[in-house]
């Protein structure tokens, strides 16, 4: 019997370290009426998990200064992207700096879709 409890138990405790592992990949945002504002206006943003180191985000942030600027706020970790030209394949690249920054996902009013998916829905 115990060891029928203590399985239930592991298996709960790494069900739950999984489900919180998968959060810290997710980057939100302040929802779609402001992706759509953004889409127009040149101007992103984007909250990084707490584990999100800022010296990964500042040098990822170096290889896309062509096509916009990141200004990082390491308290909030809100990652502010200002775009130098605002076409679509620059908006494409903002896919590939959360990838590189480590996102697998982006939360946009409460729902988690894939980088690329999130691109084709709302950047495209």
């Amino acid at each position: 019997m115990n060891k029928i409890f203590l399985t239930a138990v592991l298996f709960l405790g790494l069900s739950i370290t999984a489900f919180g592992q998968e959060k810290t990949k997710t980057a939100l945002t302040k929802g779609k009426a402001e992706i759509l504002k953004g889409k127009e206006s040149g101007s992103f943003s984007f909250t990084l998990p707490s584990g999100t180191a800022t010296s990964t985000v500042e040098q990822n942030a170096k290889a896309y200064t062509m096509y916009f600027k990141v200004n990082f706020n390491e308290s909030t970790h809100e990652a502010a992207i200002t775009m130098v030209h605002n076409d679509e394949k620059s908006r494409h690249v903002i896919c590939r700096f959360l990838m590189s920054s480590g996102m697998e996902k982006v939360n946009i009013d409460g729902k988690d879709l894939p980088v690329e998916e999130f691109f084709i829905n709302y950047l495209k």
